[in-house]
């Protein structure tokens, strides 16, 4: 499983963040939601402590340690399927680079793979098409796009 999240950062990271591939393909929107989520799930986290505390009755002058004790398992809970959700999406990107490619995106990678020299992959996989995008990108430019 840690294999796969990594796999899935990595891919999130070389996919090439291009409008066109935007509309054909998740893996831009996948990213926007993920950096989204590391300005969005912290304020979260503070709201469910200070929520927890309100509700052990801390503004009534109660200790916060026992308003902790009190409420610390729907807490915990909160707070861990907060930070579960970046995950579900790393995961399912790493799922997704190594998924094979279809018939007509497998054409376009043995196109893009041979005018740029490259020799490709019996069987190639998403992750596969991410690096020669991103190659082909730099050394090409956006025209590479139209064959999509």
């Amino acid at each position: 499983m840690f294999k796969t999240l990594r796999l899935g950062m990595r891919y999130l990271e070389i996919w090439p963040d291009e409008p066109v591939l935007g509309a054909i393909y998740r893996e831009n929107r996948v990213r926007y939601v993920l950096n989204a989520a590391k300005y969005l799930i912290p304020p979260f986290i503070f709201f469910i402590l200070i929520w927890n505390f309100i509700q052990g009755g801390g503004l009534k002058g109660v200790d916060f340690l026992y308003t902790q004790r009190i409420n610390w398992p729907m807490s915990v809970i909160c707070i861990l399927f907060l930070l579960a959700l970046p995950l579900q999406g790393y995961y399912w990107a790493g799922k997704r680079a190594q998924t094979e490619l279809n018939v007509k995106e497998r054409e376009f990678y043995v196109s893009l793979c041979q005018r740029l020299d490259k020799t490709p992959a019996e069987k190639p996989v998403f992750m596969d098409l991410a690096l020669i995008l991103k190659e082909g990108l730099t050394k090409l430019g956006r025209e590479i796009l139209n064959e999509l």
